[in-house]
């Protein structure tokens, strides 16, 4: 079985976000390497994306237990935690992340162990 997750968001909501509410969205790691809008709207949008393919939502899970990184290739990958990790279980999860002017989109794709074996 495979599950998705995309979300799509305005560039436009974190054109000037405050420090509180990055703080309360994003990681450590993730505010050490923010930036532009286009950064905090990609990652918010992965964030959802993630949840959406967990079948839960935020129901349960914050959106710092999903924390967005990024490979040396630039690749985005997840690292989940708690609740998030626990939903996941032995699962794969892959990321795409795409942005343009004014909006960011992502989708999460998440396979079951016993697909992953077989390709």
């Amino acid at each position: 079985m495979i599950r998705t997750g995309i979300d799509i968001v305005d560039n436009s909501r974190f054109s000037d976000p405050s420090r509180g509410l990055l703080e309360r969205l994003f990681t450590p790691y993730e505010l050490e390497r923010g930036g532009r809008a286009e950064y905090w709207a990609s990652r918010f949008a992965a964030k959802e994306a993630c949840v959406k393919a967990l079948g839960t939502g935020f129901a349960g899970i914050t959106p710092k237990d999903v924390e967005v990184r990024s490979r040396e290739s630039g690749e985005p990958y997840y690292v989940l935690y708690r609740r998030a990790a626990e939903l996941l279980g032995g699962r794969e999860i892959s990321l795409s992340i795409a942005h343009e002017r004014s909006h960011s989109v992502a989708i999460a794709v998440i396979y079951e162990q016993e697909r992953l074996e077989k390709t």
